[in-house]
């Protein structure tokens, strides 16, 4: 498992600062016993940490949105697009983050919903680990950025 949390953090460019169990969820894909630092321990799915790492990322989005000339329809737009379980399984294939994945046993494939669910639960577990600022770094470096909202900043009030 140190070795896939490892691999994550050089594709995600996120160096873990303290939650590495955190990191070992976001990878688990399985509901079985997995060797965590020399233990066997039962991680839970990635499944929770999925739904926190998709509700900081859109947050992270409308924060950015909010800086913006953009409309409301501009903005479902952006979030509908950098969100979408097909884009963020895209994301996370292109980016090789299969290879960082723990799977049930006899399974030798991730599907697109589990890309898709294990790439939500690693931006969950970088912000937990990191905070804001890691979890923009994370999401501009796999892609998951839009150019209209950085071309689109608005000039601060004078």
């Amino acid at each position: 498992m140190e070795g896939k949390i490892h691999l994550c953090e050089e594709i995600t460019g996120h160096s873990i600062i303290s939650g590495k169990l955190s990191f070992a969820e976001a990878l688990n894909m399985t509901g079985e016993m997995v060797r965590f630092e020399q233990k066997l321990i039962q991680l839970p799915k990635n499944d929770r940490l999925a739904v926190y790492g998709d509700t900081v990322a859109q947050e992270h989005l409308c924060r950015q949105w909010l800086g913006t000339h953009l409309t409301k329809g501009q903005w479902t737009n952006i979030r509908n697009e950098i969100l979408t379980n097909e884009n963020l399984t895209r994301v996370g294939f292109q980016n090789g983050l299969d290879r960082c994945l723990t799977l049930n046993r006899g399974l030798s494939t991730v599907s697109p919903r589990m890309m898709a669910t294990a790439v939500e639960a690693i931006l969950g577990a970088v912000h937990r680990d990191g905070g804001d600022t890691a979890l923009a770094t994370v999401m501009d470096r796999l892609g998951l950025r839009s150019d209209l909202l950085t071309s689109n900043i608005q000039d601060p009030p004078h």
